[in-house]
Formats: C-alpha cells, structure tokens, sequence
C-alpha cells in the first residue's frame, strides 16, 4: 500500500501546480488536498503571524494525521514559523514548501535571486534562507524581487499575463548564479521563464517532490 501524502494549501493558484508536478515526478505517489484558501486571504491583512495562524495550522495538520498522512508538505510560503512550531510537536515529516529549493541552491550557489508575487510571505522566506545559511555555513545571498501585478493576474485567470511579467523580472536579473519562483503557483510560469534567461531557474515544487520523494522511499 502506498503512503499518502496531504498537500495543505492556503491558496486555489498552489493546488493545480503542485499536483501536476507530482503527475510528471513521482506519478504513482497517493496525495490528498487539503484547502483552506481564507489563510492566504487572511495573511495578506497582517505583517507578522499571530497565535491564531499557530492554532490554525496545527488543526490542519492534526486532521492531515486524522486520516492517515505519511508526510504533509504545506505549498504556502507565508506560514513557516508556524509549520515549524506544528512540526516539532508531530514524528511524521512536516515540510515547509521553500526548503528543499533552498538547500538544494545553498549547496552551489552564492547570489541568488528570488522572484516573489505575495509581499507578505517574503520576510519570512529571506529569514528562513538566512537561517539555513547560518546552519551550512554558507556565504550566499539572496535578494528578492517582487513581481508586481503578477499574482492579481493569475488570480483573474490570466496566466499569459502573470508568466509574461515573470519572464520580464527574470531576464531583469539573469547575471544572478539562479533564479528562483518563490511561490508554488509560478510554477506555471517556470519552462518560459527557464527558456528565456541564461542562468539556472529552480522551483518550489519540483524539489519539494523530489524531497519527498526521496524521504518516503
């Protein structure tokens, strides 16, 4: 029997992208989605995460234990104080959607640019980059653009729209070592915007799978 794994997602843009990347990576993987689209909504009004997304995230994450979850992966990058606080109190692996994409690119790169679309979410992003610097003892920097416009676009259906203002941020800054979609819904945007800069681009959920996947097996 396969071990499932519960995508916990605070947007509708994360659910299609992420899923679609475990169809192409890691096809035979039994995933669940879990949605609770008014975090996001609700993470956009503040600056800092309050006790309430504490609690919030751990009642996610207890009903991903409730029906059986291997592994959980969250695929929104603004909650990540508080996955890690529900982590340390859970034995099965919790993962951050960021996390992978980071060690992998703290592991050969050193000027590292990240295109972001949610403002909110990206102090906690820089820290958590930071943090896993400190750790590897890595000199890397990482400088964050924020695609204006690009997720309104997405959010009104208009993909050609938000691709092609990533594209043109990308190109922008392709002297950095890689580029990388802080977001899990710009994954949709990855094969033109790798297709049209020089340098390296990562993603989210590509090595967020390939994480998984190699923890699970």
């Amino acid at each position: 029997m396969s071990q499932r794994i519960v995508l916990i997602h605070a947007t509708s843009l994360a659910v299609a992208p992420v899923n679609e990347t475990f169809a192409r990576q890691w096809p035979d993987a039994e995933i669940s989605n879990l949605l609770d689209d008014v975090l996001s909504h609700d993470r956009g009004k503040v600056t800092t995460l309050t006790p309430e997304f504490y609690q919030r995230i751990d009642l996610l994450v207890d009903y991903a234990v409730s029906i059986n979850a291997a592994a959980i992966l969250f695929t929104c990058s603004a909650f990540g104080e508080a996955i890690d606080a529900s982590a340390e109190t859970h034995a099965l692996p919790i993962l951050k959607p960021n996390e992978a994409m980071f060690e992998a690119v703290l592991e050969k790169s050193n000027n590292i640019v990240m295109l972001a679309t949610f403002a909110p979410a990206v102090p906690a992003m820089e820290a958590e980059f930071r943090e896993m610097a400190a750790v590897k003892q890595s000199k890397a920097t990482i400088t964050t653009v924020v695609v204006a416009g690009a997720r309104d676009a997405l959010s009104a259906g208009n993909t050609a729209r938000h691709n092609q203002l990533i594209v043109e941020a990308g190109r922008m800054h392709q002297h950095a070592d890689v580029l990388v979609l802080a977001h899990f819904s710009m994954e949709v945007a990855f094969e033109e915007l790798k297709s049209a800069v020089t340098c390296p681009v990562l993603s989210s959920p590509q090595a967020a799978v390939a994480k998984l996947k190699r923890l699970m097996r």
